[in-house]
């Protein structure tokens, strides 16, 4: 069984394939060093935030610490003050979450995750944790976040029910059974995602957008589709995907 999560109370290390990805012309050092440079902040048009642990200057690798919610921009767009911005974050974390609930395994969201809590820098005015970057995405759990919740159109209201919503029909649905077959759509555009997984006679189509432009993708000939967020069936032979968008649609 696996434990699928998006962040830990650990540290996030990049255990990629490179034997395979070498194929594609991709080489370990300076990707690695790109994510690294990337999920800091420090990478033209990124608006993640977080740190890196136990980096190795001689060979450029590291290890990385970050809530999912500055990861994905929260905590940059909060602090100046773009709502443009905190949409497309607030996207971005919902997305993932839903990549995350697609995966076959048990789905592990870290607390604090659930009400978009961003980076605690606290940690580096205690002596016995400031020389420990994991303690960035260790910190208390703040409460007050909790309370908005209830605050329609709030950070946390969308990001809590959003996953809530997610949740329940991850339990609903037989075709995330741990029984179910699952695949991978070869898409032609490489910023598509598409996991496929069937069970009981139905198959569910999660395609995700990991791009910052609208796209339109293309659907296998099928009577009517069923989107598991909506309730709406319908036949189409396409649609559009919002940039950092996603849909389920179950077959």
């Amino acid at each position: 069984t696996f434990l699928n999560y998006l962040r830990c109370h650990d540290d996030i290390g990049w255990g990629l394939d490179y034997a395979t990805l070498s194929d594609w012309g991709m080489e370990e050092v300076p990707h690695k060093r790109y994510l690294n440079e990337y999920f800091q902040g420090h990478a033209e048009g990124s608006t993640s935030r977080g740190e890196l642990y136990n980096a190795d200057p001689v060979t450029g690798d590291a290890r990385f610490c970050a809530t999912t919610a500055s990861m994905c921009g929260i905590e940059a767009a909060g602090f100046e003050g773009d709502a443009a911005a905190m949409d497309v974050a607030i996207r971005k974390d919902v997305m993932l979450h839903a990549y995350l609930l697609a995966q076959s395994g048990l789905p592990i969201i870290y607390s604090g995750d659930e009400v978009a809590q961003v980076n605690d820098y606290a940690y580096k005015d205690d002596p016995e944790k400031a020389d420990d970057s994991r303690y960035i995405h260790r910190g208390r759990f703040d409460w007050s976040l909790v309370d908005r919740v209830d605050e329609k159109g709030s950070v946390q209201q969308r990001i809590f029910d959003a996953l809530g919503e997610l949740e329940a029909i991850r339990r609903r649905e037989d075709v995330f059974d741990a029984d179910a077959e699952v695949g991978i759509v070869d898409y032609s555009d490489p910023s598509i995602l598409w996991i496929r997984r069937s069970a009981g006679g139905r198959t569910l189509n999660a395609v995700f957008n990991f791009c910052d432009a609208e796209k339109t993708v293309w659907m296998p000939a099928c009577a009517e589709y069923t989107n598991l967020l909506t309730g709406e069936t319908m036949g189409f032979e396409t649609f559009q995907l919002p940039a950092w968008g996603f849909v389920w649609y179950l077959a």
